[in-house]
């Protein structure tokens, strides 16, 4: 694993558990700075709970406790004088089904800036988040239309600028792609690439060949215990664990 890489986000020692039963079991996990970190496992494996703890979106979910430490930038993402709101708008989410407001495809985006306050010109932001999520093009001259008239690709890639209009520094993304067919996947795992550059992400994704191509580093989870972590070549091809190798040959059980 490649250590020149600097820590945006690091989970140490991480529990969580719903209403007493643990779903999140001891993870330690590094997330480095514009990079793809792919989370895989079966379903129920706890990697959507941990994805969620990133920004504290569990914070919504009754029941849930959380114990060990979530770190932003050295910062313990949960300590008492953290805002929430604070933390998300710098960690940013995409959810697993589009989810564009019913409004126009202008004010979904402008939408996060404008009830946060945030300065600037407005309509610059909108063109540049929506150009960031190679969406511009299709939707410029309907911009007033809305949202809920695009296709479930656009829509997706609308939430996706939606969430890069806040100016976030990581985005998390609970299987961005499973609601969306091949074309739009493609599109989607193109543009992953581009937002790299300025962004650091984190995916959920049950698709193993997506978390292949797309990922710098790839977390293996089962039953809520991180199994491996690693080089997404090195995870893939050469995995230390013989239960990853089952997971990634298709051979699990």
């Amino acid at each position: 694993m490649n250590q020149v890489n600097s820590t945006i986000l690091e989970t140490r020692d991480v529990y969580i558990k719903y209403a007493g039963e643990a779903a999140v079991k001891g993870v330690t996990l590094p997330i480095y700075e514009k990079k793809i970190t792919a989370i895989i496992g079966p379903s129920g494996c706890g990697k959507s709970t941990l994805l969620r703890s990133l920004n504290r979106m569990n914070d919504f979910i009754d029941m849930v406790t959380q114990e060990g430490e979530i770190l932003y930038r050295g910062t313990d993402l949960y300590a008492p004088e953290v805002d929430p709101v604070e933390a998300r708008l710098r960690i940013g989410m995409v959810f697993q089904r589009p989810n564009p407001f019913p409004k126009s495809i202008y004010r979904n985006v402008a939408w996060g800036p404008t009830i946060n306050g945030l300065e600037g010109d407005m309509n610059l932001r909108v063109e540049r988040a929506l150009k960031q999520a190679a969406l511009w093009e299709e939707v410029k001259d309907r911009l007033d239309d809305s949202a809920l008239n695009l296709s479930g690709g656009q829509q997706q890639r609308l939430c996706i600028a939606r969430a890069l209009a806040m100016e976030p520094e990581v985005i998390l993304m609970d299987e961005p792609c499973s609601a969306l067919d091949p074309v739009s996947t493609a599109r989607i795992e193109d543009l992953l690439f581009e937002l790299k550059e300025n962004y650091t992400i984190v995916i959920v994704t049950h698709n193993m060949q997506q978390a292949s191509r797309v990922s710098d580093y790839t977390a293996f989870m089962e039953s809520g215990i991180l199994i491996e972590y690693g080089d997404t070549e090195q995870v893939f091809t050469r995995p230390a664990q013989k239960r990853t190798e089952e997971y990634v040959t298709g051979r699990f059980g």
